[in-house]
């Protein structure tokens, strides 16, 4: 349990610096989640005995948030660029090692967590560098703080009282009532946030209702696709970098989900 408090303690306070005030630090702080999200989920691969190759998958996925930052106009051409160039350099490799079997796995795992870690993770860079860009990366990580610890602590509370089945089979743990609760508490604190810490955010109307509801439902979605890679690789937490709290995918699984689909809906409608 101290454990667990030290570590929120750092990342808590660091997380807002870095979102609000950072922009050197910001990117060394996103390459650096990406990188070790990505060594994670390599690790539970290789615990199954899959054979991926972590440094090219490591590099290449870092570079993603690398190549947007360093690109002007903040697109994701140099994005798809670094997604072709793994799947090249991982075939180059396989021709020149002269190996046929399991070449199909080994480049399919390896952009896995290209893909799924680096790709979708590096939209948190054209979030920030967006109007208002960093009330937004602020205001999407208390939203999902929220959604987690109200669908916990409801779920405690009232879960499979009134639904016995409970949420899903994938973490039977979970409740519907756990996931209603977060889903109304994300919404209460959208309106919060908006009126009281970022007034001159660019949301209002319908929006105020819909955003939170999105993140709500789309970061419980990305907490249970971290779970079905736990259980299908056989591993309790996705890393021991943050100690009690688990890896990193542990901590940042919903904002995988939650980025991507945000800076969509940002873009399009608001």
């Amino acid at each position: 349990m101290l454990n667990r408090i030290m570590v929120a303690l750092i990342l808590v306070p660091l997380t807002i610096y870095i979102y609000l005030y950072g922009d050197k630090s910001f990117i060394a702080f996103t390459v650096a989640l990406t990188g070790i999200g990505i060594y994670e989920i390599y690790k539970m691969m290789e615990n199954k005995g899959i054979v991926v190759n972590k440094i090219v998958g490591v590099v290449l996925g870092s570079m993603i948030p690398l190549t947007l930052y360093l690109s002007y106009d903040i697109n994701y051409s140099m994005g798809n660029f670094m997604i072709v160039l793994g799947i090249f350099i991982l075939y180059f490799i396989r021709i020149y090692q002269n190996k046929v079997k399991g070449s199909a796995s080994y480049v399919g795992n390896t952009m896995l967590g290209v893909l799924y870690v680096g790709f979708l993770f590096s939209y948190i860079v054209p979030i920030k560098y967006m109007e208002h860009g960093s009330q937004w990366l602020m205001t999407l990580q208390i939203l999902v703080w929220i959604s987690d610890t109200f669908a916990y602590l409801v779920g405690v509370k009232f879960g499979k009282k009134f639904f016995k089945r409970g949420l899903c089979e994938v973490s039977p743990n979970k409740s519907i009532e756990g996931s209603l609760g977060s889903v109304i508490f994300t919404v209460i604190t959208m309106f919060l946030i908006k009126n009281f810490l970022f007034k001159d955010l660019n949301i209002g109307g319908i929006h105020l209702i819909i955003v939170p509801i999105l993140v709500a439902i789309t970061g419980q979605i990305g907490d249970l696709a971290e779970s079905i890679f736990k259980r299908e690789f056989g591993v309790k937490d996705s890393g021991k970098i943050l100690g009690g709290h688990g890896g990193i995918l542990d901590r940042y699984d919903s904002l995988i989900w939650v980025f991507p689909l945000m800076y969509y809906y940002i873009t399009m409608f608001l």
